[in-house]
């Protein structure tokens, strides 16, 4: 295994691979020009590395901790070919930079808050029926992060209500994942499925059966549309559907790990999961205090 193959193994980008092993290909030269072997390189070794990409190479901050990045990623790699025990880079992060904050973050227990205060009285068989529904795209929304193209290729067979699971399907964007169903999504979801989905059918003519929430992909952005301007009634902190995945997917890293993370957002990248880690001090590589090249 090679440093190509590891990356592409952890399904990062073309791109990002490329540009990877440039990075440990300057760093591989460096580490020769000091007659430095790479097993052997020590944490104040990569202080020194830092400090000749800052003074000979003029690279700022936000370059070098991506050329860290590199390195680190190739430490990964050797630890898991059994060729180092140890990463030097593992905590190396150059103060001064900033992760980009998702802002307007909701907690778990707001979002739970949404779903279980989403009211679906209502004195007209048809208003309810559709009101029901809502509530089950609320659940989706605020338990699993679902987006709405997913809704709407969501079919009935996707649902494994005896074992509490959802299977959502893959999409140009997406890859496909299975996740667990909370026990009183569970609930809503059978009397969906047995009662009101078919009542719904009848009533707007669905020209697709097999859909788990029927209507065009237009349609379903209308109703998701439609769904946030409700909820901002319960909590005037919501702003869109893209915030409150953002803040599933944020929530997540609370009791996951990275990889997980990714797998439960459908994320195709490992880069595009990394975007949602808060810069908090729980979250945060610790930040170089002692023997610091930069000022």
């Amino acid at each position: 295994m090679n440093y190509r193959t590891y990356l592409e193994k952890h399904q990062y980008s073309e791109n990002t691979i490329v540009i990877n092993i440039l990075r440990v290909k300057r760093y591989e030269d460096w580490t020769k020009s000091y007659s430095i072997k790479i097993e052997r390189v020590t944490y104040k070794n990569l202080l020194t590395y830092v400090t000749y990409l800052k003074e000979s190479k003029k690279y700022k901050r936000q370059s070098i901790n991506l050329e860290l990045r590199a390195v680190k990623l190739y430490y990964d790699m050797l630890i898991e070919k059994n060729e180092v025990v140890e990463n030097p880079a593992e905590n190396l992060t150059i103060r001064g930079t900033r992760k980009s904050i998702i802002k307007d973050i909701l907690s778990e227990e707001e979002l739970e808050d949404l779903y279980y205060s989403y009211d679906i009285e209502h004195h007209d068989t048809f208003f309810r029926a559709t009101k029901q529904r809502d509530k089950v795209i609320v659940g989706l929304m605020v338990y699993q992060g679902v987006t709405a193209v997913e809704l709407y290729q969501l079919k009935e067979e996707h649902l494994e209500l005896t074992r509490g699971k959802i299977h959502i399907p893959s999409t140009r964007r997406s890859n496909r994942r299975t996740l667990k169903l909370q026990p009183s999504q569970i609930m809503e979801l059978m009397e969906y499925t047995t009662k009101t989905r078919a009542y719904l059918s009848k009533r707007n003519n669905a020209a697709n059966e097999e859909q788990l929430f029927y209507g065009s992909l237009n349609l379903i952005h209308s109703i998701t549309g439609r769904i946030i301007k409700t909820l901002r009634n319960y909590n005037r902190s919501v702003k869109s559907y893209g915030q409150i995945r953002s803040s599933v997917i944020v929530n997540w890293f609370a009791k996951n790990n990275l990889r997980q993370v990714q797998y439960m957002a459908g994320h195709r990248y490992i880069s595009s999961t990394e975007r949602y880690l808060q810069d908090d001090l729980e979250n945060l590589h610790e930040i170089i205090n002692n023997f610091h090249p930069i000022n």
